[in-house]
């Protein structure tokens, strides 16, 4: 999901745009051990990118990447 298709209100004012890389195991049957979050990135484009580069990396061990819009919340000063 982009985030243009996220209803921004006060709820998610202390959050910033991210992108999680999640590898799906798909000789898994299990979801907690199938989904891994892999990395979380700043850009669409890297994570555009670092799924392609994984998908090629990895094609031939049973693992599918993909890229999911999400929020992280901001860290208060200390």
């Amino acid at each position: 999901m982009s985030p243009e298709a996220v209803c921004l209100t006060g709820a998610v004012r202390d959050v910033d745009p991210a992108y999680a890389i999640i590898r799906v195991d798909l000789d898994v049957k299990d979801d907690e051990a199938r989904f891994t979050v892999r990395r979380i990135v700043w850009s669409e484009e890297l994570a555009e990118a670092e799924v392609r580069r994984l998908q090629e990396l990895n094609e031939e061990k049973g693992a599918r990447y993909l890229w999911q819009y999400t929020r992280v919340d901001r860290r208060s000063p200390d």
